[in-house]
């Protein structure tokens, strides 16, 4: 049976009490206590301009499932970010369903039921490489 965990450590001084957070998950199925057993694989995707474009396709995953998906901006340029969105158009900041922006060096690792386009744009034309993957709990087998 496959076994994903995940764990973050974070420290921080910038308040009078200091913070330490450890935190560490197993990526399981929908209401089980079974592990997550499916990937999209690790894919990497080098951006040249403003455009968005989608890097997970609802389409492609079970819906209402207990899918985890990772993105990471692969950047050491603080400058530029890749707007991270829940919709068919990441390409502003104004967007309703845009989730945030990831600079060079963030990632994120969030919950996702599989319902809706994950997408991305670059805040640049400079090259910048996006890194994502998701942890599937259900991929739809592709139709002949």
């Amino acid at each position: 049976m496959a076994t994903t965990n995940a764990s973050i450590s974070i420290s921080s001084n910038i308040s009078s009490y200091p913070v330490n957070i450890n935190s560490s998950m197993t990526m399981l199925k929908a209401g089980t206590c079974h592990g997550l057993e499916e990937t999209t694989g690790l894919r990497h995707k080098k951006f040249t301009a403003t455009t968005a474009a989608v890097i997970v396709e609802h389409d492609e995953l079970t819906d209402d499932k207990a899918h985890k998906v990772y993105i990471r901006n692969t950047s050491t340029n603080k400058e530029y970010f890749f707007y991270v969105a829940y919709n068919a158009s990441a390409a502003g900041a104004t967007t309703a369903e845009t989730i945030g922006k990831l600079y060079g060096g963030d990632w994120m690792l969030m919950p996702y039921n599989g319902n809706v386009n994950i997408t991305v744009a670059s805040s640049t034309t400079e090259t910048q490489t996006l890194e994502y993957m998701v942890f599937a709990d259900g991929i739809v087998a592709a139709a002949g």
